[in-house]
């Protein structure tokens, strides 16, 4: 659906492709909700920071659902539900605001509360342990004929509930050990293949004491 009104949104950008972890997309949390901008292009943090307070003009583009989130990007061309705007271009849309010297703080949640109301919100989850099954494993599996790593999920406990976690295969800690004991993960509550997970953001895994 085209958006044709004067609308603004003013808030942190929580996810990109810094350290390989969203690509192609950076996803705007303003505090009350999150939503995915799709971008075409490599080093978007290059252009729009991890962290940076941004306002997302929104007249022009487009919006729609993918799964159980809100994404935003140029009017679709095909059989998506809209396509990604050039890097180039995405100043167009986006303006950069005064920045703060720290990242913004994520809702601490329990993973119950980390559902469809909190979707693409800037999060904080504790007392996580790896499940049973996979304590040996690094957070993404690796394609046996070659030495690449694909988009993986794995699953974290807190006793009680189990969290998805999906990891991009593009991200460099990918072939790095899940950790051995409690443990704090910020991101993103995420949309992946048909469920809720969280997705890290800037390799934000807190051992707990």
């Amino acid at each position: 659906m085209a958006i044709k009104n004067d609308i603004y949104i003013i808030g942190y950008v929580v996810a990109n492709d810094k350290l390989g972890e969203l690509n192609n997309a950076i996803v705007i949390d303003d505090g009350s909700g999150g939503i995915e901008l799709k971008v075409e292009g490599e080093e978007i943090n290059a252009v729009v920071p991890l962290f940076s307070r941004v306002m997302l003009r929104c007249s022009g583009l487009n919006i729609g659902r993918e799964g159980g989130k809100t994404v935003m990007g140029r009017a679709p061309t095909a059989d998506y539900v809209v396509d990604r705007i050039d890097r180039d271009d995405i100043l167009n849309y986006l303006t950069l605001l005064d920045n703060q010297d720290t990242a913004p703080v994520g809702e601490r949640v329990t993973i119950k509360q980390a559902n469809s109301d909190k979707m693409l919100r800037y999060v904080t989850i504790g007392n996580l342990l790896p499940i049973e099954e996979e304590q040996s494993l690094t957070w993404c599996d690796s394609e046996q004929s070659s030495e690449e790593y694909r988009t993986s999920v794995r699953h974290f406990h807190d006793l009680s509930d189990t969290l998805r976690v999906v990891v991009d295969g593009a991200c460099y800690y990918a072939s790095e050990r899940l950790p051995k004991q409690t443990c704090t993960l910020h991101g993103i509550v995420d949309w992946h293949d048909g469920d809720i997970a969280l997705r890290i953001s800037a390799h934000q895994v807190f051992k707990q004491r």
